[in-house]
């Protein structure tokens, strides 16, 4: 059994905010809505595609919700690495844990085959051993760090859920893990602890 490091992807790993933007705005115009800004959907980030719809179309019917899901697949599936990139300092991180003989591995609420092409175009792909997507169990439901632990033999009591959103503090404590917080991303604690806390991707070389 191995102590592992479990990251989230959207505002932790890579800043994804502009990419996610257009594809909601674009579920939107759909719909014949008009566009939000930039930091008004990213505020909406962070819970799974359909909670991201449900608070892009407020008001709507369920049948609209649904086709809004639809445009937004289709916009983002052609765009989710147009503007999308690592935030300074996380490939040197990542490489540096490998060096160190970490185990690292993604859990994510992001769709996984949104979150394959991210990491597979960014070309952070070769560091994870597993990626785990929202497609099932979403944070802070552990059931994403519990499968990953399973996979790949690990100790979750010797391991770290690192995200900047409570639901990746509230998934790690679920499911036995320490818990990191990154002060860089798009989300927020919400009053949530974590067991440290990094301003910048080389802290957590340290915190570890």
């Amino acid at each position: 059994m191995k102590p592992l490091i479990i990251w989230d992807l959207d505002g932790t790993l890579v800043d994804s905010r502009e990419d996610l933007a257009e594809a909601g705005n674009a579920a939107r115009a759909f719909l014949g809505l008009p566009p939000l800004p930039l930091a008004t959907i990213t505020g909406y980030v962070g819970d799974g595609l359909m909670k991201l719809i449900e608070r892009l179309t407020p008001d709507v019917a369920t049948e609209d919700r649904l086709r809004a899901k639809v445009a937004f697949e289709r916009a983002y599936q052609d765009a989710c690495t147009v503007h999308t990139k690592p935030f300074p300092g996380i490939p040197e991180t990542l490489e540096k844990l490998h060096a160190l003989g970490w185990t690292q591995a993604v859990a994510t609420n992001k769709g996984l085959a949104f979150s394959l092409r991210i990491l597979a175009g960014l070309r952070l792909s070769r560091w994870f051993a597993d990626v785990q997507g929202g497609d099932g169990p979403k944070k802070p439901d552990p059931g994403q760090l519990l499968t990953i632990a399973r996979l790949l033999h690990g100790d979750l009591s010797r391991s770290w859920m690192i995200g900047d959103h409570h639901t990746d503090i509230r998934a790690g404590r679920a499911a036995g893990t320490r818990t990191l917080l990154v002060r860089w991303g798009m989300g927020h604690p919400d009053g949530e602890r974590a067991d440290a806390e990094a301003h910048h991707p080389a802290d957590i070389l340290r915190l570890v």
